[in-house]
């Protein structure tokens, strides 16, 4: 027994055990690069990172295979199921991205009224944005047009560069490029936001890696929304 509690007290304080991360496209795309260089040196955490694009309500159960979870809900939706430890990351509001050449181009910010014959593209059925564009359609009084059912940001802002459809995307974790054609404004009398945030087990949060992982990945989200 004391052999084993010994065993148990070293993998929890060790700093450089494995931490396993899973975390949605656009968040991987945006933290594991600066985490990976943060913790490249000596005496840091291994890390085994895996993106894992998933519905809302997917993301409590990853935390089973992974130490931690990098997930995402909008606003005004469920809280995280209180068997998992929620650590806030960053509150991101939600834009309209359209191309440079539309018609609202120039405009600071736009309102409902004005989306209301848009075209748009929507995440599939059961994926946290879609919520927001059902929050839109109610405001409106009316269905959206949606033509394109899309889950990543990238092949989204294809279609959107091309001046044919607007779409709603957060501000932060995928910007456009500033040569993408692509601009961002907020909707000004229905502010969207969406919160993401870490999962984890609460025993999870035990090991020293862990800890340094999460203090790692605050640090990061804190600077962007700078």
């Amino acid at each position: 027994m004391s052999s084993a509690e010994q065993a148990v007290s070293r993998y929890v304080q060790d700093p450089t055990a494995t931490v396993s991360i899973s975390a949605f496209t656009s968040a991987g795309l945006t933290w594991f690069g600066p985490l990976l260089h943060a913790l490249s040196s000596g005496g840091n955490p291994r890390l085994v990172l895996h993106d894992r694009d998933v519905g809302q309500d997917a993301f409590p159960a990853l935390t089973a295979d992974y130490d931690l979870v990098i997930a995402h809900r909008l606003e005004h939706s469920r809280l995280w199921p209180d068997t998992i430890t929620a650590l806030p990351l960053v509150r991101e509001p939600l834009d309209i991205a359209m191309s440079d050449r539309h018609r609202l181009a120039q405009a600071p910010s736009v309102s409902v009224t004005d989306l209301l014959e848009e075209e748009w593209v929507s995440v599939q059925d059961g994926f946290p944005l879609e919520s927001a564009l059902q929050a839109i359609a109610v405001h409106a009084g009316k269905p959206l047009a949606v033509t394109h059912r899309i889950n990543e940001f990238f092949i989204a802002a294809a279609i959107v560069s091309a001046g044919s459809a607007i779409a709603l995307m957060p501000r932060h974790t995928a910007p456009p490029r500033s040569d993408s054609g692509i601009i961002l404004k907020p909707i000004h009398d229905l502010p969207l936001a969406r919160h993401v945030d870490i999962l984890c087990r609460p025993e999870a949060l035990h090991r020293t890696a862990v800890q340094k992982v999460v203090t790692t990945l605050q640090h990061h989200a804190s600077s962007d929304e700078r």
